[in-house]
């Protein structure tokens, strides 16, 4: 690759500057090469060690590589896509299914749909649900929003995935449903869904919204009391800029988003918004995207899917804050602004 060159002048701009380009050189040259597989575009086990092709190091790795604008994507990287990706499509359904689990079978799916999606390209078998959806009310009132909104969240906002991703399955009484149960889950006090919650909101919330917010996006619906959820978002921030020091990156990705595009449907404590985001991109650039901090954030059991969540809070945060406060050489694309669901 070329050497990184000087960026424009960052004058009469907000004091924060982040340079990505070096963060997207080690994707290029060492941490994608480090899981491809077979020499193939498409073929990408989890970790560096792994030795087996997985549904997620392919679903991560692609998700990664939009967002950087380095997907190959030529008649031959598209069908190397689609074989890949369908050839976990095993179980009941047309659902697919990793060949060693980290996530329930619904999040596979919706998973691998939404990379689908974000190919343009199809499943190869039809898609179908079991009878436990067909009432999205039922279903998702079946859920524990007290004690695991954010845990169950992948079930309630995977199966709203599938319906949404599949055209076999995307019927309009069916959403309607959906979203008039999403809308009465939201709590007037804080913003977001959950059931016997805390009047302030707490993690567990933040983290599930998150799951449903971007469905919300997807279908241009609005999610109730915008207000209400920037305060309790604010809030919950502590000061390092964290809301979880137990859950650092992808909480740290929910709670972002709830703010930036909360902030779309009303200005409430924009200016407390943006220092907010700004606190993230200052933490995210010592903690994730320096030398030092990938060391550490990606030597976990799934990297690829670590990365997946970091670079797609540093595409909100470049959407959010500009290309000045947040430097590379091409713009980012946000995933989530494609599909529905991460």
């Amino acid at each position: 690759m070329p050497p990184i060159k000087t960026p424009p002048s960052t004058a009469n701009h907000s004091a924060l500057y982040l340079d990505l380009r070096e963060f997207i050189r080690w994707i290029e040259d060492d941490f994608e090469p480090s899981l491809r597989r077979n020499g193939s575009t498409a073929l990408y086990a989890r970790h560096p060690e792994d030795d087996d092709v997985e549904l997620y190091g392919i679903c991560d790795m692609a998700s990664v590589l939009y967002t950087i604008d380095r997907l190959p994507v030529g008649e031959r990287n598209l069908r190397d896509w689609s074989e890949a990706i369908n050839s976990f499509q095993t179980e009941a359904h047309g659902w697919f299914a990793e060949k060693k689990p980290t996530h329930a079978v619904i999040h596979n799916t919706a998973y691998a749909l939404s990379t689908l999606k974000l190919l343009g390209l199809n499943a190869k078998e039809t898609l179908s649900i079991g009878p436990e959806f067909t009432s999205p009310k039922t279903y998702l009132l079946s859920l524990d929003w007290k004690e695991r909104s954010y845990p169950e969240s992948h079930f309630g906002a995977g199966i709203g995935s599938i319906c949404a991703l599949a055209d076999e399955l995307r019927i309009s009484d069916w959403f309607d449903e959906y979203f008039e149960t999403c809308d009465s889950l939201c709590n007037h006090d804080n913003g977001l869904l959950g059931i016997d919650k805390p009047a302030g909101g707490d993690i567990d919330q933040i983290g599930g919204s998150f799951h449903y917010a971007f469905l919300y996006h997807h279908f241009n619906r609005q999610m109730p009391y915008p207000e209400a959820r920037i305060n309790t978002v604010l809030n919950l921030q502590k000061q390092e800029g964290y809301w979880d020091e137990n859950n650092q990156l992808w909480l740290t990705l929910d709670a972002l988003y709830l703010l930036t595009r909360t902030s779309r449907q009303t200005h409430h404590r924009f200016a407390e918004v943006k220092e907010a985001a700004r606190r993230v991109a200052r933490l995210l650039e010592r903690n994730v995207f320096s030398a030092e901090g990938r060391a550490k954030t990606f030597a976990g059991k799934q990297p690829a899917h670590a990365l997946a969540a970091a670079i797609t809070a540093a595409a909100e945060l470049q959407n959010f804050l500009g290309i000045q406060s947040i430097y590379t050489d091409r713009p980012l694309r946000n995933i989530l602004d494609r599909r529905p669901f991460i």
